[in-house]
């Protein structure tokens, strides 16, 4: 059983590895040529999703930084990694985020290169956008349009890169391609004419398509319409918006409350509430409140609590988090432990009001269901300001707060509270040890090397067959004191054993010749 518990421990000193690696990898050299670029970039053909989404943060992260630095090495690492990457693996399901990194790190004298992938079907739409995002590039982009006019394609990907680089003196050109396009593409065009348009003329046929747009049974295109006339009506186009709501397609009713948002007040939210809250649109309307945090409608919001329909409680339940009302908030309070409990943990994992007072009060006055709750969701986001309430739970009867408790004990400590976990670890139940252990660890993690040999030294008092509950604690400081403790209690004490596999985990290397000599 002790070998067990120990196995434990050993697993629960890697846990704490992590991060320090990452402090440690963060202070070397940035990543700054083409081979440690595309070490990275061979992970995105992971079949683990873990390694392909952190691959992708680095990669993001080492463009935002050449961006933002100019760092010229940096910038030709990625840019000369990212192209032959595409080339090699065009039917990459990456490919589109990796395009989205070029313009970060190129300008327009790559635009040349970029194009060459356009003779790629699968890469060509994605290639055009992408210059088009590159400052500069309008003479590079109105040459190959009318380098070969007599058979264009990719019109709609063009039209984006024409609206992009703002280049007026292709809009009687796009206007040409509207007689013979696809929906897509007209959508690009009318997009690409509302920038660069230099006349009335223009505009009407703008308007014209807009509206017929808008009158589409086709989700995505009466969408574009909304949009187009939401760009050019400005606030004039919230008639329309209302109306959208009634739509049977959840896009286009979202679409219609986002293009809302730059024209919200309390007399809108109060109209969108009172025209959806007995129709399809009730679960659009209430995320789009969260969105907002508009509070004006708080009553509505807490009479949602208490439906039938699960989906609309859990959609109510994340906008009072977003709103962070203190109605709402004391609405939601008695849902703790309910079951909608996972919607409350993940709500509050991302809740930007007073997380502790909120978790405070449910353990506080909760009953027992409550309080498992409240803790449970301490163990996602870690707070020290909850460290009192914590230890009461501790002596409760119900066991599984009891239990639940200790777990948490790790996630609410600082140094301060180091003297009671010391008293809490001589008394508590052996089958809280490990939890009590690791919850001293973690509040003395940041302490000098003289605060853990004082703390070592404060314990004389303890009885002998108790202390080696310490030595888990001496091991984990790994300074020179607590390892010569260990060595006299392996060497002259009752409990050699527990000594011996406490002196196997102490990682400080400077003692490692010492400890291999005694235990030899």
């Amino acid at each position: 059983m002790k070998l067990l518990k120990n196995f434990i421990v050993v697993l629960m000193v890697m846990a704490l590895v992590p991060s320090t690696v990452f402090a440690q990898n963060s202070k070397k050299k940035r990543c700054d040529s083409e081979d440690c670029v595309f070490e990275i970039m061979k992970k995105l053909n992971s079949e683990d999703q873990l390694v392909v989404a952190d691959a992708k943060k680095s990669l993001d992260s080492l463009a935002d930084y050449a961006q933002f630095t100019g760092d010229s090495n940096s910038c030709d690492a990625l840019r000369n990694s990212i192209i032959p990457f595409i080339m090699k693996f065009p039917d990459s399901e990456n490919n589109e985020f990796l395009f989205s990194l070029l313009p970060k790190v190129c300008n327009s004298d790559d635009a040349i290169e970029i194009f060459e992938l356009v003779d790629n079907e699968s890469l060509a739409d994605a290639a055009i956008r992408t210059i088009g995002d590159i400052q500069g590039t309008d003479a590079i982009i109105e040459k190959y349009i009318y380098r070969n006019k007599e058979d264009l394609k990719y019109k709609a990907a063009l039209a984006y890169a024409v609206g992009k680089q703002e280049i007026t003196s292709l809009e009687n050109e796009l206007i040409s391609w509207l007689k013979d396009a696809d929906d897509p593409t007209k959508i690009e065009v009318y997009n690409a004419l509302l920038i660069i348009r230099t006349n009335g003329k223009t505009t009407k046929i703008v308007e014209k398509g807009a509206k017929k747009l808008y009158k589409s049974k086709i989700p995505e295109n009466k969408i574009a319409g909304m949009r187009l006339i939401a760009a050019m009506d400005g606030e004039k186009c919230m008639s329309k918006l209302y109306k959208a709501l009634n739509d049977n397609n959840k896009k286009v009713r979202v679409a219609a409350l986002d293009l809302m948002k730059p024209y919200t007040n309390d007399k809108v939210c109060a109209k969108v509430v009172k025209k959806c809250k007995k129709s399809i649109a009730i679960i659009d309307v209430i995320d789009w409140l969260g969105d907002i945090k508009n509070d004006t409608q708080m009553e509505f919001l807490i009479s949602q609590l208490s439906v039938e329909n699960p989906k609309v409680v859990e959609a109510t339940i994340r906008a009072i988090f977003k709103i962070d009302n203190a109605d709402g908030i004391n609405a939601v309070k008695p849902m703790f432990g309910s079951d909608y409990q996972d919607v409350i943990k993940e709500s509050m994992m991302t809740y930007e009001g007073d997380y502790r007072a909120v978790l405070n009060d449910v353990i506080r006055t909760g009953d027992v269901k409550q309080k498992l709750a409240a803790l449970q969701i301490i163990e996602g986001r870690p707070n020290v300001g909850l460290f009192v309430r914590v230890i009461e739970l501790l002596y409760i009867e119900n066991q599984a707060v009891r239990d639940e408790a200790y777990k948490v004990l790790k996630d609410v400590v600082v140094v301060a509270n180091a003297e009671m976990l010391s008293a809490l670890l001589e008394n508590c139940d052996e089958k809280y040890v490990e939890q009590v252990q690791l919850a001293i660890r973690n509040a003395m993690k940041t302490a000098t090397v003289e605060k853990k040999d004082l703390f070592a030294s404060t314990l004389k008092h303890v009885k002998p067959n108790i202390m080696p509950r310490f030595y888990n604690v001496f091991a984990y400081f790994g300074t020179e004191l607590c390892v010569d403790k260990l060595i006299d209690a392996y060497q002259n004490g009752d409990y050699k054993f527990e000594a011996k596999e406490a002196l196997l985990l102490v990682e400080n290397e400077q003692f490692a010749e010492k400890i291999k000599k005694v235990l030899k």
